[in-house]
């Protein structure tokens, strides 16, 4: 079981409540229940990425589970876009957020990633008591194995496009919901084929690396190092690089480092 720390809970409450967010996120909110966990990201009006989330219900409030630096600014942009709809927006401290892999419910909030089976399950509980835990090697170590970017330890704000990220096989997009804000981008994106950087998982020939150092092959930048984490000696990490049709994967550094491509 290990404890999410930057992750945070956000509430939603009112008779308006799913139909308020349903024209604010990349997903079908109306998919989200007691029973189903969605994963669902939202744009700035130019597609660019600003925040992600895990959807749900509880009784009659839809929850968010958000990076926590930002649920006080999420908070503050929803309210802007409230206008004149029934809804109340307020943060969830009652709840903690947490991963396993165990198949083994724990709690009545007990829901399976919906990025990716690997990941195991997500739960919400009030009072699930942990012992310390090294959490952030734990489950970055699992997300970069499985090539999957979360939130700001790999996206950039206002900047990344989330189907660079393959946010669409993350189960984090749906192309049928109807319009929501940033849509445009991302659709026309998706249609016509533009993606032209991809998520790959690399080894370094080094022990740390700052998110956003360039990647650079025969003296040209062809992409950037996002999250890292140091495992049994060697530093894995998640990247995103030009098609390999651009690149020579064979041939990468990072600050003079040599980058070995994983998948």
């Amino acid at each position: 079981m290990i404890l999410l720390e930057d992750r945070s809970l956000l509430e939603i409450t009112g008779p308006e409540q799913k139909k308020f967010l349903q024209g604010l996120v990349t997903n079908d909110v109306y998919k989200a229940s007691e029973s189903r966990l969605i994963y669902a990201a939202m744009l700035n009006a130019q597609g660019r990425f600003l925040y992600d989330f895990f959807i749900f219900d509880v009784g009659e409030k839809l929850m968010l589970d958000c990076f926590a630096p930002r649920r006080d600014e999420i908070i503050q942009k929803l309210n802007l876009y409230k206008l004149r709809a029934q809804v109340e927006i307020k943060k969830n401290d009652e709840l903690k957020v947490l991963s396993t892999v165990s198949d083994t419910k724990v709690s009545d909030t007990f829901f399976p990633d919906p990025r990716n089976p690997g990941l195991g399950h997500r739960l919400y509980s009030p009072n699930y008591q942990l012992p310390p835990t090294t959490y952030r090697l734990e489950y970055d170590m699992g997300r970069i194995l499985l090539k999957i970017p979360e939130s700001e330890h790999d996206l950039t704000y206002e900047k990344s496009l989330i189907l660079e990220f393959g946010f669409d096989e993350l189960n984090a997009i749906d192309y049928n919901k109807g319009c929501y804000v940033g849509q445009e981008l991302t659709a026309r994106t998706h249609h016509l084929g533009e993606i032209r950087k991809k998520v790959f998982h690399v080894k370094i020939a080094a022990e740390k690396v700052e998110k956003n150092s360039e990647i650079d092959c025969t003296g040209k930048s062809v992409g950037i190092i996002l999250s890292s984490v140091l495992h049994k000696g060697e530093l894995h990490a998640l990247s995103l690089i030009k098609h390999p049709q651009e690149v020579d994967l064979n041939n990468l550094k990072t600050a003079g480092q040599k980058i070995s491509v994983i998948n």
